[in-house]
């Protein structure tokens, strides 16, 4: 009797998801796997410690010690990380399966509106002040004006108050496991364990949001291999503490994608004439020349942004409507699609450009 109470204590640990345990975790032989190797068990959580070993095996594919994958342990299944993944997913469905809704003409303006907040232009400025030296270091070796690394750094941890703390390899090994972006998610944790075979960061301190982004750039790990930086010469690339790493990281990232700092991120303008809406996007080919744009009935909306215009004259711009032919017009350049590249909500890119335009304003950069 007392054998068959510990064979149904220790069945009923397995299936719960927050049971995984060291050994649980843990074997000493990892048989490398290709990249393209599918995981075929069932997604049940019986199977989640299993499918961590699988993970592990297709980063030992890819390069990563065994001493480092026998050494992460106590990749639990975090419920929480696929409640919001799922809200995220059920949101988009329940609006696939409804009607289109039509155009807002303030949805730009009410996105900027909540987030970009008096408040976070006060606080933008009295941070300014203490962290110039960082600032300018990472401007003139990348070739980023300041106030786009600083709105950036805003934007997403809110001047790295905000980090997230949820266990990076477990949200990321519940995410693949999950399914729904299991390519993403999988690919993502393989090089979360790169990081730590580099020993680019200790297990204790790999801290993130639900989805993974990780320290004060929110960078992904794929985005932290690609771009993160030593800002300060210690041959460490935190962009977790260090705010010299985090600016440079943030620079890096632009220019690597793109970045021109002869230019400002666009402007607003109005339509004079009617205009097909299918000439707008930031498409490559939809680039044209701001004569081409003048032609067309555009003008810029504000008179005190003429000296950006000015900048752009001899540039490729793009006309951006985010919310069609009822809202806002933008004419932005190169710049703006590079904001794109690091998050690809017109929104996002407009506040990002008006933060740094902000910015500029109150700490005359």
């Amino acid at each position: 009797m007392k054998n068959f109470l510990k064979l149904t204590a220790l069945a009923a640990c397995v299936v719960l998801a927050g049971c995984s345990s060291n050994s649980a975790n843990n074997t000493s032989t990892l048989a490398p796997l290709d990249s393209n190797a599918v995981y075929n068990k069932a997604r049940t959580p019986v199977n989640f410690n299993d499918y961590v070993q699988f993970l592990k095996r297709k980063a030992a594919g890819q390069g990563v010690s065994a001493n480092t994958l026998n050494a992460q342990q106590n990749i639990r299944y975090i419920t929480k990380a696929v409640e919001l993944d799922q809200k995220q997913a059920g949101n988009l469905a329940r609006r696939k399966n409804l009607p289109p809704l039509p155009p807002n003409p303030n949805g730009a303006t009410n996105y900027i509106t909540k987030h970009l907040t008096q408040a976070k232009v006060d606080k933008a400025e009295e941070n300014y002040w203490d962290i110039r030296d960082q600032l300018q270091k990472a401007s003139s070796r990348y070739g980023v004006q300041q106030e786009f690394i600083l709105a950036l750094w805003g934007m997403e941890s809110s001047f790295g108050y905000y980090q997230g703390s949820f266990d990076v390899l477990s949200v990321l090994a519940t995410l693949a496991f999950d399914g729904r972006r299991e390519g993403l998610f999988s690919k993502e944790f393989i090089n979360a364990m790169k990081m730590l075979d580099r020993n680019d960061i200790q297990r204790a301190r790999l801290l993130g949001s639900w989805a993974g982004a990780m320290g004060q750039t929110q960078f992904m790990p794929t985005s932290y291999l690609n771009y993160a930086a030593d800002g300060d010469g210690d041959g460490r690339k935190d962009i977790w503490t260090n705010e010299y790493d985090v600016f440079a990281s943030i620079a890096n990232y632009l220019h690597t994608v793109g970045w021109n700092p002869n230019l400002p991120w666009g402007v607003e303008v109005e339509l004079t004439q009617a205009m097909d809406l299918s000439q707008s996007g930031t498409e490559k080919n939809k680039a044209r020349s701001l004569s081409y744009w003048q032609g067309q009935g555009v003008t810029l909306k504000n008179a005190f942004e003429q000296s950006k215009l000015d900048q752009m004259s001899s540039a490729d711009l793009w006309l951006i409507r985010p919310d069609k032919e009822v809202g806002r017009a933008f004419l932005v350049t190169n710049n703006f699609r590079t904001i794109l590249d690091w998050n690809r909500s017109n929104y996002y890119a407009l506040s990002v450009g008006m933060f740094a335009d902000r910015i500029k304003s109150v700490t005359g950069m």
